[in-house]
């Protein structure tokens, strides 16, 4: 009875391995992005192993998040720049057009930053996961955050929900959100996009043997 309960193939055991690591990741992308400059390679490697765990090829997720954050230092760092600088651009136009915004308008600014948001959720992934330009990276994440449309909605009202509720219920909401605030909202983003990306996969494979 014992050894079944702590037999790694028991669904309750892997959820907690999964939970573990999820954990440490989430501290690893915190400590990561505190330069702030390198916060896009952090994001870039936490969505690179997250997207393993969730296809079960990952083996040593802390030492691959490291090789990751390595490997993507340069462009994923650059890539983060690009939204940083586009989400301050959005936000201080807001407060500089407070006065004279008409209320009925000042829902723009919260939806730009949720599209800016779903961008980057593949922006990142996309970047983990296939050899393309910057310029590439954010033209197909632009297509997909379309295309994919209901995943692309699941992922930001996911999100939203997690930090929402985590400003609001601030006493168990904070502690939860420095302990899982990264890793769990990208892992349920890469339940998400995976089958999406497992497509363009395969019909890259298709093409190039044709």
């Amino acid at each position: 009875m014992l050894k079944n309960i702590f037999d790694m193939d028991n669904p309750v055991m892997q959820a907690l391995s999964t939970a573990a690591d999820l954990l440490v990741l989430n501290l690893l992308a915190l400590l990561c992005c505190l330069p702030v400059v390198t916060a896009g390679a952090a994001w870039t490697a936490l969505h690179d192993v997250v997207q393993k765990i969730v296809l079960r090829e990952e083996s040593y997720p802390y030492r691959m998040f490291i090789d990751s954050f390595r490997a993507n230092l340069k462009k994923g760092s650059l890539l983060g720049m690009i939204f940083l600088f586009a989400a301050c651009l959005i936000i201080l136009n807001y407060f500089a057009a407070l006065a004279t915004l008409p209320s009925y308008y000042r829902f723009l600014p919260a939806a730009a930053l949720l599209l800016l948001l779903a961008i980057g959720n593949y922006a990142f992934a996309l970047m983990a996961r296939f050899e393309n330009t910057l310029t590439g990276t954010l033209k197909n994440a632009v297509r997909l955050a379309i295309g994919c449309f209901p995943r692309t909605l699941g992922m930001v009202a996911f999100e939203t929900a997690v930090y929402v509720g985590g400003i609001h219920f601030y006493a168990v909401g904070v502690p939860l959100i420095l302990l899982f605030g990264l890793s769990v909202p990208c892992y349920v983003c890469a339940v998400l996009y995976s089958p999406v990306f497992k497509q363009l996969e395969e019909k890259a494979a298709h093409e190039y043997q044709d």
